[in-house]
C-alpha cells in the first residue's frame, strides 16, 4: 500500500487543536479500514511504555510490537527526552522504510525540536510539515458563538449578546481553551452575581487574558549565537573543550540563559553545549547565579542578553 507523505508532522502553540486533529485522525482512518492497526500516543505514554520494557528487560518486544502497526500517532512530540527519543528515531525510520504512515504533533517545527538526533528532524523535516496557525477573527467568533449556545442549554437564563460575543472574539486571540475559558468566566460572573453579561463586565473579567501575550520562544541555538557575537568569540569555541577565562565565562552565561529561557532539561542542555554532563550545567549555571549577586554590571549585560533574545 502507498504512502503519499510520511511522516505528517504537524506543529502549533498550545490550544490551537494538535491532539482533536491527530484523534479525528484517527477515527477516520479506523472507519475506512477497520483492519488497520492503529495506536495513539503522547510521547509521555511512549517514553512510560519503552521504559517499562527496558526494566522488564521486553524491549525487543515492544520495538517488534511498534513495527507491526499500521498508522501511529504520536502528540506532545516536544517532551520525548533521552533514550525513548532515540528509539523514537529508529521506530520513525522502520516506519517509514516498511510503508506504514505516521503522524507526529509537537508545539515546534522539526528544526526546533533540540532533543531530537538531527538526522530524526531531517525525517521529520521530509515529510509533510503542516502548521496550524493562530485562529482568524471569523473562526473565533464561530467557537465563541458555539460555546455560548452550549451555556445557554445548561444555565436558562444566560444570554451573550452579540456585542460581547464580537468583543471576545476580537480580544481574546490567543488560542481556544481561552476562548472557552471567556466564556466559562462569564458564565460563573452571572451565576454568582446574577450581574448581566455586558460588555463592561467581559471588560473587567478577562482583563488578565486580554493582556497575555505569548513570549517568543527562545532557542539554544539563538542563544548561542547572541553570545558568541556578543563576546566575539566563535561559537566552536563556546561549545569546544577549551577552559580559558575569555571562553568559560561566555559558556557558563550562555549555560544560564538556556536554563533560564528554555524548557531544556540540565542534560538536554549538556547536549547542546559540546556533549557535556548535566553536573557541568548545573555548575555553570549556580556560580552565574553567585557572580550576579555581587556583579551590578555582569547583571546589566545579562538583562541586555535576555532582551536581545526576546526581540
Amino acid at each position: 500500500k502507498t504512502v503519499a507523505f510520511n511522516p505528517v508532522y504537524i506543529h502549533s502553540s498550545v490550544g490551537l487543536g494538535k491532539s482533536h486533529l491527530l484523534n479525528s485522525i484517527a477515527w477516520a482512518a479506523g472507519a475506512s479500514d477497520p483492519s488497520l492497526k492503529i495506536i495513539y500516543l503522547t510521547a509521555d505514554h511512549f517514553m512510560y511504555h519503552f521504559i517499562t520494557a527496558v526494566q522488564r528487560q521486553s524491549a525487543l518486544a515492544f520495538k517488534e510490537w511498534l513495527r507491526g502497526i499500521d498508522l501511529l500517532l504520536i502528540d506532545d512530540l516536544q517532551f520525548l527526552q533521552g533514550k525513548s527519543a532515540t528509539e523514537f528515531g529508529h521506530t520513525l525510520s522502520v516506519l517509514i522504510t516498511g510503508a506504514k504512515q505516521i503522524v507526529v504533533a509537537g508545539d515546534a517545527p522539526p528544526r526546533d525540536l533540540e532533543m531530537l538526533d538531527e538526522r530524526v528532524r531531517s525525517r521529520l523535516s521530509g515529510g509533510l510539515v503542516v502548521p496550524i496557525t493562530r485562529f482568524d477573527l471569523e473562526l473565533r467568533r464561530a467557537i465563541v458563538n458555539r460555546r455560548t449556545e452550549i451555556a445557554a442549554t445548561r444555565f436558562p437564563g444566560v444570554s451573550f449578546p452579540t456585542a460581547v460575543i464580537d468583543y471576545i472574539a476580537y480580544s481574546v486571540t490567543s488560542h481556544g481553551r481561552d476562548l472557552d475559558g471567556a466564556v466559562n468566566r462569564l458564565v460563573a460572573a452571572n451565576q454568582l452575581t446574577n450581574e448581566a453579561i455586558t460588555v463592561p463586565l467581559a471588560e473587567k473579567t478577562l482583563a488578565d487574558l486580554i493582556r497575555k501575550r505569548e513570549t517568543p520562544r527562545v532557542r539554544i541555538d539563538d542563544i548561542l549565537k547572541i553570545v558568541s557575537r556578543h563576546f566575539k568569540i566563535p561559537r566552536t569555541d563556546i561549545l569546544s573543550s577549551r577552559r580559558s577565562r575569555d571562553v568559560v565565562r561566555p559558556r557558563q552565561i550562555a549555560m544560564y540563559l538556556a536554563k533560564s529561557l528554555t524548557s531544556r532539561s540540565l542534560p538536554e542542555i549538556g547536549r547542546q553545549f559540546g556533549g557535556r554532563d548535566h553536573t557541568t550545567v548545573l555548575h555553570s549555571v549556580r556560580k552565574v547565579e553567585q557572580l550576579m549577586r555581587d556583579d551590578g554590571e555582569l547583571c546589566q549585560e545579562i538583562e541586555l542578553l535576555k532582551r536581545m533574545l526576546s526581540d
